[in-house]
């Protein structure tokens, strides 16, 4: 029996934050746990009352990612994968030296790619070509000496291809990103329409409760504590994979479907 699919609104980033602590303990015990346990770990107190109260608690803070099994809960990640099987996707990120595509530059570009149960994982800094200004430095520790023996944008993005090929993008905040990206592939001859997920759109819909939807806010709100290389490529795809992976089983609901239709499937 499949749990709600999408949280209620009006939720605070404290109740996921709670679902998703839920979620951990029964990664950790890789087996269904009784609803008391699984309280008495999440609220830290070993005085949570067996019987109804302690079911109608957990109640409250679970979602599509959780299955309810004999024995107590279980998670739907372990009946089936993400992506789904004979599907991959395509983890991006960059960092550039400001924000217009046109008067701009990429200086770092991230790739993580999923398929068959397999990672691929990509990053490479960029020569700018042009000096990158103080602030970009500050935000990101990219310094002008980090980029000066590094290849150009196009060597790298040719080096990328393989990667971005017959993939689904999974991007946070994508508009910008393939900017960037799409009229310096379409130099190279790629053509970049590869289907694309903006991980903000899937936190419309996954976690109405949650009124900011930037990387640094998704990430409070699944738990994962301080972002290590934050605004570095590498460090932003990883939690941005982090999160896809949290909001697809929280769409999906136990309904074993592709990464494209995870979010169009109806509300159960």
């Amino acid at each position: 029996m499949a749990t709600s699919a999408i949280p209620r609104s009006g939720l605070s980033p404290t109740h996921y934050r709670l679902s998703t602590r839920l979620v951990r303990h029964l990664r950790s015990a890789g087996t269904p746990l009784e609803a008391h346990t699984l309280a008495e770990r999440v609220l830290a107190s070993p005085q949570i009352p067996r019987g109804a109260w302690a079911s109608g608690l957990l109640e409250e803070l679970l979602d599509g990612r959780f299955e309810r099994q004999v024995g107590g809960l279980g998670l739907w990640e372990w009946k089936y994968p993400f992506p789904a099987k004979n599907e991959a996707v395509t983890v991006l990120d960059i960092e550039t030296t400001g924000l217009s595509a046109t008067d701009h530059e990429i200086i770092e570009l991230a790739l993580i790619r999923l398929e068959h149960g397999q990672q691929q994982v990509f990053q490479r800094m960029v020569n700018p070509g042009v000096s990158i200004p103080p602030f970009i430095s500050r935000l990101t520790g990219i310094r002008n000496q980090d980029v000066s023996g590094a290849a150009d944008v196009y060597s790298v993005l040719e080096e990328a291809l393989p990667l971005l090929q017959d993939s689904i993008l999974i991007i946070q905040n994508a508009p910008f990103d393939l900017s960037f990206l799409q009229p310096r592939l379409g130099r190279l001859g790629y053509r970049l329409d590869n289907p694309v997920i903006d991980t903000i759109h899937w936190a419309r819909k996954a976690l109405p409760g949650l009124a900011k939807r930037g990387l640094d806010s998704l990430a409070w709100a699944f738990d994962l504590g301080p972002i290590e290389g934050r605004h570095r490529a590498l460090g932003d795809v990883e939690t941005t994979l982090q999160v896809a992976h949290e909001m697809y089983y929280m769409l999906t609901a136990g309904r074993c479907t592709s990464v494209r239709q995870a979010a169009s499937l109806p509300r159960l």
